[in-house]
């Protein structure tokens, strides 16, 4: 079960379960190996090349030209994610330290993210705030590859597809799997451990502001 943010306390089984190692240490090992993340342009990144070889490897494009994505303003921020999706808009929210999610509303997390670095008494980060159906949505267009080979897009029935006009994440109100477009927010010094997305599925990232390293 999920603990809401005014519940601080931790539990014997939270403190156990934290996680503490020096990124930089992680990177520089010689286990780490940074070779096998390719670089591309835009232009390159067609269906084409998924045919032939799949999406085996990290992509890495310096800029977004030839990809064919939308996005905000540079100067868009946390409190105008708020204000397109809601500031009632349930969040999960996970405490960094612990990997255990909470739920706070976007007014709560804007609060939190604006408070002063020095403040903040604990890591929160924001990893899966689904935006569709919200004013965020027309803000954010994805590769134009990623719109070909979506399968929620090319296989789920398209008249379920129709009918969701609700921008819940409530698994028992959803007409298909909305997990198209999400946001992401983070302050500095966030992570978030080893996972394989749901299903094995690829994801593509925008970093619109700050920095996101991969490991």
């Amino acid at each position: 079960m999920r603990r809401r943010y005014e519940d601080d306390g931790i539990s014997d089984d939270e403190i156990e379960g934290k996680r503490t190692f020096d990124l930089e240490e992680k990177l520089h090992t010689n286990k780490y190996n940074a070779n096998f993340v390719t670089f591309m342009e835009g232009k390159d990144f067609n269906v084409e090349y998924i045919q032939r070889g799949g999406l085996r490897d990290p992509l890495i494009f310096k800029n977004s030209d030839g990809l064919g994505i939308k996005m905000p303003d540079p100067d868009f921020t946390v409190n105008d994610v708020k204000m397109c999706v809601g500031s009632r808009r349930m969040v999960d929210v996970m405490d960094v330290n612990t990997q255990k999610g909470i739920e706070m509303t976007m007014a709560q997390w804007t609060r939190y993210y604006e408070t002063p670095e020095e403040e903040r008494e604990k890591l929160y980060n924001v990893i899966s705030l689904e935006f569709s159906h919200t004013r965020l949505e027309n803000m954010v267009q994805r590769p134009s590859t990623v719109d070909f080979i979506d399968w929620v897009d090319n296989m789920w029935p398209r008249h379920l597809k129709e009918s969701q006009t609700e921008s819940t994440n409530a698994i028992l109100e959803m007409q298909y799997p909305k997990v198209q477009k999400y946001c992401l927010m983070s302050v500095r010094g966030c992570y978030t451990d080893f996972h394989v997305d749901f299903g094995g599925t690829s994801v593509w990232y925008h970093i619109h502001q700050g920095g996101k390293v991969r490991s």
